[in-house]
């Protein structure tokens, strides 16, 4: 799982909006993000105010998704149409960032991970105090954490219809386009 958490650079968090009512909402915030082990989060950022920052401001436990997208398996059956996939889910707590020291290294790791090769202070100005009054920054502290993966090269197909034609039988990219 930690594995795919450092290959990946977009995820989603799910956070809960608890209403004066008592009624709850969730709400899902695609992101680039940042897996760092040794403190066993996932770092993250958004504007200064907005649904994800009231969210987490509540206290509320939040989730976080990110996965890898093969391609979709054909089959004779709808029933077994599948697509190949891998996916980490973390379950934990959620904070803002609040040490404008440890906002500036967190937002250093998470732009040098998702563009590599662009190195703050070198190839992209350094990031500046205004820069960190404009943004929240978050980790998500990983209390646990799940994995699933299907990654076939094929699944199953129906012996009681007739079988798909050998060139419809591989993976089909999402872009791909066939015509039966």
């Amino acid at each position: 799982m930690g594995e795919l958490l450092l290959r990946g650079r977009i995820g989603r968090v799910a956070t809960l909006w608890q209403g004066e009512d008592g009624q709850a909402f969730p709400f899902i915030t695609p992101l680039a993000y940042v897996y760092r082990p040794q403190q066993h989060d996932i770092v993250y950022h958004t504007n200064i105010a907005g649904r994800l920052r009231a969210n987490t401001e509540q206290g509320q436990p939040a989730t976080f998704e990110t996965s890898e997208i093969g391609g979709l398996l054909p089959s004779n059956s709808p029933f077994e149409l599948s697509v190949q996939y891998r996916s980490v889910i973390v379950f934990g707590g959620a904070r803002l960032i609040a040490d404008l020291n440890e906002r500036r290294l967190a937002l250093t790791e998470l732009s040098e991970r998702c563009f590599p090769g662009l190195r703050v202070g070198h190839e992209m100005r350094p990031i500046t105090e205004d820069d960190l009054k404009r943004t929240s920054v978050y980790s998500l502290h990983i209390e646990r954490w799940s994995g699933k993966e299907n990654w076939k090269e094929q699944t199953a197909q129906e012996e009681e219809w007739a079988a798909l034609a050998p060139h419809l039988l591989h993976p089909w990219m999402l872009d791909e386009r066939h015509d039966c």
